[in-house]
């Protein structure tokens, strides 16, 4: 092996290697980590494993092929655990590619840079430890690709809407729980927010698909841990593309209304009379959308 590509991979590991831990102290300090769209937290909140261990685990993975590869240039015998440890690499990569593609539907721009950095290290022992590396990974898609996962598509293993929630406005005695799943920029969401004004019946969870102003919603205390990615899975489960969105609790499941006309009429026919006009009839139905502003547009 050449004594350029080992150099290579030294420099390149402990260079992978800061940039995780960079990323494992702005969690530490900022309390989320640093991406280029909204797709890293989303992958983030299908884990089980909290983000700050998951980059400790990468971290520890490029420094023992920094260490490897200082080894190997120093003496022979260790470049098969080098190339060993390196291709492990690559199909945990592999793995986690096409949980994005298949399962999450969306892509986390940091992963694809930690993908992009072990694709380089694996490259620069040889196109043969290339060549092996992307087999691996194409060999994995296809078979991400032959299985189904929508039986897995639970409220993101273990979160609930609560845990979307930005804000809630409560009054007494409440007879309802319903979550609003809206976006800032959406003007159908705004004429429903206004429809709340006042004490109502009903106890509202502000549920948005991005992070929002604190002046959108003023005399509330907001949750800053709340996670808009569960809001956008939930829609995405649903197979609803646009906002507002009202879920309804109730003793028998739960009621979905779509677009702005149907759930402003929903309030005032359950929130805003003494006796429910409509609850008891609804069992969980799709109101068709009336007033609704499409998720993947901006406003």
């Amino acid at each position: 092996m050449k004594l350029g590509s080992l150099q290579g991979i030294i420099y390149l590991s402990i260079l992978a290697c800061i940039v995780i831990i960079a990323q494992a102290l702005l969690i530490v300090f900022k309390g989320e980590a640093f991406c280029v769209n909204e797709g890293c937290r989303t992958v983030e909140a299908l884990t089980l494993i909290l983000p700050f261990y998951f980059n400790l685990l990468g971290a520890a993975y490029f420094f023992s092929i920094f260490c490897t590869a200082l080894i190997t240039k120093q003496r022979s015998g260790t470049e098969p655990l080098l190339r060993i440890i390196l291709i492990s690499g690559l199909a945990a990569e592999g793995i986690l590619l096409g949980y994005q593609i298949f399962v999450a539907n969306v892509f986390c721009s940091y992963c694809l840079l930690i993908l992009l950095l072990v694709v380089i290290l694996n490259s620069l022992m040889g196109l043969r430890q290339l060549t092996l590396g992307l087999v691996t990974i194409v060999a994995q898609l296809i078979m991400f690709s032959l299985l189904n996962f929508d039986t897995a598509k639970t409220p993101l293993h273990g979160r609930t809407l609560d845990n979307g929630t930005y804000a809630v406005r409560r009054c007494s005695d409440p007879i309802k729980q319903l979550y609003l799943i809206f976006s800032e920029d959406c003007p159908h969401c705004y004429k429903v927010i206004e429809a709340l004004e006042g004490c109502t019946r009903c106890e509202f969870h502000f549920n948005p698909i991005k992070k929002i102003g604190s002046d959108l919603l003023p005399g509330l205390s907001p949750n800053e841990k709340f996670l808009p990615e569960i809001n956008t899975a939930a829609l995405k489960i649903l197979g609803i593309d646009t906002v507002p969105v009202l879920i309804a609790k109730d003793h028998d499941g739960l009621t979905f209304i779509e677009g702005e006309r149907n759930i402003i009429n929903y309030i005032q026919n359950t929130c805003f009379q003494e006796m429910p006009l409509l609850g008891g009839n609804l069992k969980d139905p799709f109101e068709t959308e009336d007033g609704a502003c499409s998720i993947n547009e901006n406003y």
